[in-house]
């Protein structure tokens, strides 16, 4: 599973649409994807595990926070920072944060 995950985001990074976007070369591609493979825990979904959130698709990122016990979740998705989803994942003990959130909170 890891290995095609990787393999889809490996296939992402070179689309050239997102080339410019983050301006790394095959070789960071390639170390980026690896140290991901490394680093990586899978987390076993459970399909009795009900999250409710108003895009059904989302589910999966849903469970996968609650389930892998994280402690943030970044995402630009709103429908995350409303309830029901955004009252659930904080009973999980999980921050909802966007991308620039994150960052100054890791910068303090």
């Amino acid at each position: 599973m890891i290995c095609e995950l990787a393999m889809s985001l490996a296939q992402v990074l070179r689309y050239p649409r997102m080339l410019p976007l983050h301006g790394l070369s095959e070789k960071r591609i390639c170390d980026y994807v690896a140290f991901l493979r490394e680093s990586a825990e899978i987390v076993a979904l459970n399909s009795l595990l009900i999250t409710l959130i108003r895009d059904v698709n989302d589910t999966v990122v849903m469970q996968t926070a609650i389930l892998g016990e994280a402690d943030v979740l970044c995402t630009k998705d709103r429908d995350f920072f409303e309830p029901p989803a955004e009252a659930i994942l904080r009973t999980a003990g999980i921050t909802v944060l966007d991308d620039i959130s994150l960052i100054r909170r890791l910068r303090s």
